[in-house]
């Protein structure tokens, strides 16, 4: 920005163009969207140049507020997809972003950015993270996460109900079997990685897949016995105020 707008002065085309940082071209196509945003910081009027009645000058009557540029779309994007996610943590903060996801890809803002599906989920995924950190108490830039409990899903209302303690043993013994019937293949990893037959990334990637394996399999288990898919659910909770970083 190369001028600054004062109360009570007038400004050229070309000095306006110059305070919005873009070049004459750029000014003619955008100049509408420009000056619609200029509104919300300072209220003005135009006025025909009285030396040459072809130009139009810009009597800035009153500044509002500081001003601050116009968002690029991302940015934009992000705000709507963080004001969404807000609205549906007031309102039941158990949740994940997966069903977060599920829950906004209808509201008709959401829909007009034309996202598909597992685009939905990524904004979601990325602003929830940045707007409440991933572990407890880390905190972000909207709030903290303050629990993580195991849950079921109610997907005929798109809520969490958290699990039992009978249901929570039942997971953690059947995963403990699982594991305990797979520690053969743990060691079998490690011993090809000391032997040289893997290399250490390709070790704690077949180390992570089994422990993965044996997840999946005793939450199939925990499905059979009680019709539904055991998950961690966080406890989001808003700040007071919010931060920028």
């Amino acid at each position: 920005m190369d001028i600054e707008l004062l109360e009570n002065h007038v400004y050229s085309t070309k000095d306006m163009y110059q305070f919005f940082g873009v070049s004459k071209d750029t000014w003619k196509k955008k100049k509408e969207e420009l000056l619609l945003h200029l509104q919300q910081f300072y209220e003005y009027e135009c006025a025909y140049n009285k030396f040459d009645r072809r130009k139009l000058d810009y009597h800035i009557i009153r500044k509002i507020k500081d001003y601050e540029p116009p968002k690029g779309k991302k940015a934009r994007q992000n705000e709507l997809y963080s004001k969404q996610i807000v609205k549906v943590i007031e309102k039941d903060n158990w949740q994940t972003p997966s069903n977060v996801s599920r829950i906004i890809k209808d509201n008709k803002e959401i829909v007009a950015l034309k996202h598909k599906d597992g685009t939905i989920y990524e904004y979601t995924r990325v602003n929830m993270r940045t707007m409440f950190g991933k572990e407890i108490n880390e905190g972000g830039t909207m709030g903290i996460i303050a629990d993580k409990v195991w849950c079921m899903l109610e997907r005929e209302n798109n809520r969490y109900i958290p699990l039992e303690e009978e249901q929570i043993t039942f997971l953690y013994q059947t995963f403990h079997n699982i594991r305990k019937e797979n520690k053969k293949d743990d060691l079998s990893i490690c011993s090809e990685y000391e032997s040289g037959l893997i290399s250490k990334e390709e070790m704690q990637e077949a180390l992570s897949n089994n422990s993965l394996n044996c997840f999946i399999a005793a939450k199939q288990e925990f499905k059979e016995k009680y019709n539904h898919f055991p998950v961690k659910v966080p406890l989001y909770k808003l700040s007071a105020y919010t931060t920028n970083e």
